[in-house]
């Protein structure tokens, strides 16, 4: 009995000594595939995080905008110049744009001393020398078969261009200053942010600011932070990009005149109209009241109407304003005029040209009484303007 006793006992110890022993490998086993599966779940981690990286970040060079236009490096003709580099060992496109850049730096700076005088001169001779006129859509597309208005090369050859075009070329040729650009961009344009010597980033869209067709320029696209070009860029597509927060050359900033009261405006802004500027741009010296704030779009609306209706001459031209604040915090407000008076010929009717051509005219085939580009007054019947308005889909 006490035999059989002992045998169970043993029989029982071995089986909890199985069972611990069971436990353990068990335990090994759940730890090993826990970790396993950690380790999954850890790398399934690191591809969303890294997929979802991608899906954000910012792609510049090698972005396609409407389907048809891509952002190209320039970096290898900017170095090069920057550096005092041999441009012999450039491609032979990147040769003859290095040319072509460095011709136009020479014209554009000339005279200019600062980095923000130079981006002026830049960005004045872009909107003034390369077109993008409505006019020009059919040379446009043969052209491009050729020389891409998307490139700096075929910008500078043939001036005319895309937004592609002046965003890719305004930032070679700052790039080529030693400033730092970038190009911004949704589906259907683009545009720049550049950076100057105050380390602050600034919003500039050339093509825009080109858009008259007629030589005039459109300075409220020029030096723009998130605020005052707020209603202009689509700031949504730059939130992987530096912040546009710079105040010193902003436009309005840097073209201000001092005056002391608000109600001055319309004085300062019938002098600027016979002095046919672009911009009003004045600094107050005593912080206006919410009232007068709130006053400044009716004050331009108001002007306009007034301007419209006594002054023939103006009856092209609209006006925007807008409010900023310099880096010392005084208070800014900025009237854009912008006449399009000569946008549909692009031909001063008025200049010796113009009057030889039309006597050549009327002695050929006699006068007319319809519309004349080339005559000083319009006699033709009014008709409704035709406007066009870019999809959503198309490359400005």
């Amino acid at each position: 009995m006490k035999v059989v006793k002992g045998i169970a006992i043993v029989i029982i110890a071995l089986a909890s000594i199985a069972a611990v022993v069971l436990i353990a490998i068990n335990m090994k086993m759940l730890h090993s595939e826990s970790g396993t599966m950690n380790a999954f779940i850890d790398r399934q981690d690191d591809r969303y995080a890294e997929s979802q990286k991608k899906e954000t970040e910012f792609i510049e060079d090698g972005a396609v905008i409407g389907d048809t236009y891509t952002i190209k490096s320039t970096k290898a003709i900017s170095d090069a110049y920057v550096n005092g580099q041999d441009p012999s060992g450039l491609s032979e496109e990147d040769k003859k744009t290095y040319d072509l850049a460095v011709k136009t730096l020479d014209e554009a700076t000339k005279g200019k001393n600062t980095l923000y005088e130079k981006e002026l001169g830049v960005f004045e001779w872009l909107a003034k020398n390369v077109s993008h006129d409505a006019d020009q859509s059919t040379r446009a597309v043969l052209v491009d078969e050729v020389l891409p208005q998307d490139t700096p090369y075929g910008v500078l050859t043939t001036k005319t261009a895309v937004c592609v075009g002046y965003a890719t070329t305004f930032r070679l040729l700052m790039n080529m200053l030693g400033a730092e650009v970038h190009i911004p961009h949704n589906d259907s344009h683009s545009w720049d942010l550049v950076k100057l010597d105050d380390n602050e980033w600034y919003l500039t869209d050339i093509y825009s600011a080109a858009s008259s067709g007629n030589g005039n320029i459109d300075y409220q696209y020029f030096n723009n932070n998130e605020i005052t070009g707020s209603d202009r860029f689509d700031l949504s597509m730059m939130s992987n990009l530096p912040r546009a927060n710079g105040k010193k050359y902003l436009y309005q900033v840097q073209t201000a005149q001092d005056v002391k009261d608000f109600y001055e405006l319309p004085k300062y802004l019938k002098k600027a109209i016979k002095k046919k500027q672009n911009v009003l741009s004045l600094r107050f010296g005593t912080k206006p009241t919410e009232e007068e704030i709130l006053m400044g779009t009716s004050v331009v609306e108001s002007a306009q109407s007034r301007i419209t209706e006594n002054n023939t001459d103006l009856t092209s031209a609209y006006f925007t304003g807008v409010w900023c604040r310099d880096e010392n915090d005084n208070f800014i407000f900025t009237i854009y005029i912008v006449n399009n008076a000569d946008s549909s010929g692009r031909v001063d009717p008025n200049s010796p040209e113009a009057k030889k051509m039309r006597d050549a005219l009327d002695k050929a085939f006699g006068t007319t009484s319809g519309y004349d580009p080339l005559a000083t007054e319009d006699n033709t019947p009014k008709t409704e303007t035709e406007t066009y308005t870019y999809s959503s889909n198309e490359a400005a």
